[in-house]
């Protein structure tokens, strides 16, 4: 397995409807759609967030901490053709995300605890998830559901996300079920768009942010996902 490294800047903001159509006719003139989403360049993302005993992960994002890090297991469109643990970093205004392809039995071992099939591979990632889990009772914290639609720009690797109808559960751990009881986290009116980059933003993205009537915001939807559980109980 390797291990796959970025460093990258991540812009967020939360728009609403109207923004995001106005938004998205400027950017379908000269980027591209992804070519893993369908006909409007969308995919189901669904994300199980790990934290330790101490709720570390939720407490440093909480808290603004500089640096800071969380744990993963991300699939797409409700399908085990790709299975993704990441780590994801956070070291002042850079991102730094690092993934590794995993298989089902794997992801299912870690799922229930069984954390002595990750001893069997050459990976400094999943020898740091071991640590974690064994030394921090790294488990589930909570389940983040959306729709993602993507654009793409090749010069600086620009990437431009519109994320919608997200949703979680409480105790909703199960990475499969098509069907788990999720309910909207915020309100459908409104989603979070993410442009992220590599070193510098292209001046025609720069141009364009000016027009918004968001500002740029340090909004997670980790955070939201864990603060409606809490809140749930």
């Amino acid at each position: 397995m390797t291990t796959i490294k970025k460093y990258r800047h991540e812009y967020k903001f939360l728009i609403n409807r109207s923004e995001y159509l106005r938004l998205r006719n400027r950017f379908i003139q000269f980027m591209n759609k992804d070519p893993h989403g369908d006909s409007n360049s969308r995919y189901h993302v669904r994300s199980l967030y790990f934290d330790d005993i101490h709720n570390s992960g939720y407490y440093e994002k909480l808290n603004g901490v500089g640096k800071r890090k969380k744990y993963r297991i991300r699939i797409y469109n409700h399908s085990n053709s790709v299975i993704k643990l990441e780590r994801k970093g956070k070291e002042g205004q850079y991102t730094q995300k690092e993934s590794e392809l995993i298989s089902e039995d794997l992801c299912n071992n870690l799922l229930t605890g069984n954390i002595d099939s990750l001893m069997n591979y050459n990976s400094a990632l999943l020898s740091d998830v071991y640590i974690q889990m064994k030394t921090l009772l790294l488990k589930p914290s909570v389940l983040v559901d959306y729709v993602r639609e993507t654009y793409i720009y090749p010069i600086e690797n620009v990437r431009i996300t519109f994320d919608m109808e997200l949703r979680s559960g409480l105790y909703a751990y199960d990475l499969w079920d098509a069907n788990a009881p999720l309910l909207n986290v915020m309100d459908p009116k409104f989603m979070i768009m993410e442009v992220k980059f590599n070193r510098f933003l292209p001046t025609v993205f720069s141009n364009i942010l000016t027009e918004l009537n968001s500002e740029r915001m340090s909004i997670s939807k980790y955070l939201l996902c864990r603060k409606f559980t809490e809140r749930s109980f």
